[in-house]
């Protein structure tokens, strides 16, 4: 039988509620929580994809009236940034490596500072390793707070899954949902999607959620995490 592709569609809000706390994200949430008591303006989330950094930084955006550093705000002056009074996140920090955009990135953390507001920054790369021909801004980024998050191990994820199951009022086996956590990428947000579906397709066949129904709706996934929206289902 061929498979079905099921495009899953606009990305969740996800609210506190949903965030599990672990080893692995412990030091990152409590410094995140202790906002605006930082030790610096500027703080850095670093981790690879799916590891839990949007969600951490969607939270923070929340409490701290933050707003996100988009690609096209490079086209505009760094101080026309700060007309409201907001906080900032800037994602993805390590794919910015044009030249201009380096210098901008620069010239707005020195407004920031002047301006006493506040950035989050995502990265997956470690600042040693990031690829700035900005030595200024690299030193600046190594002077701000490392918040380190590491994916969640298989029970780890098995608990998240159980908790978003209860929260949504899904009904699915702990063995179909270790079936499932095997075949699509590791971070919750997929999780969360990939729950909201298969609960979906259940209501249409008036079924329950079953080991077979997810193996026959799901197939191992080459897809990355950043690319996740396109699952085999």
């Amino acid at each position: 039988m061929q498979q079905e592709i099921f495009h899953f569609q606009s990305s969740e809000h996800l609210g506190w509620q949903d965030f599990v706390v672990s080893e692995e994200n412990r030091a990152a949430f409590e410094y995140l929580a202790q906002w605006p008591d930082w030790i610096h303006s500027s703080a850095i989330i670093y981790g690879a994809s799916g590891a839990g950094k949007t969600h951490m930084a969607a939270l923070w955006a929340q409490a701290a009236n933050a707003v996100y550093i988009l690609r096209e705000s490079f086209l505009y002056e760094p101080r026309d940034m700060f007309t409201e009074n907001c906080n900032f996140v800037l994602d993805n920090c390590d794919e910015y490596r044009e030249q201009a955009q380096l210098d901008w990135i620069f010239h707005f953390v020195n407004i920031l500072n002047e301006k006493k507001r506040f950035l989050l920054i995502l990265t997956k790369t470690h600042p040693l390793q990031m690829s700035t021909s900005l030595r200024d801004l690299q030193s600046r980024l190594l002077s701000y707070p490392l918040l380190t998050v590491q994916h969640p191990n298989d029970e780890l994820l098995l608990q998240i899954a159980k908790k978003l199951t209860k929260d949504l009022g899904i009904f699915i086996s702990e063995e179909a949902l270790r079936v499932l956590l095997t075949l699509i990428p590791r971070d919750v947000s997929t999780l969360k999607k990939a729950l909201k579906a298969l609960d979906k397709l259940a209501l249409q066949l008036k079924k329950n959620i079953t080991v077979a129904m997810v193996r026959k709706y799901f197939t191992r996934s080459d897809v990355d995490n950043e690319h996740a929206d396109d699952i085999q289902f």
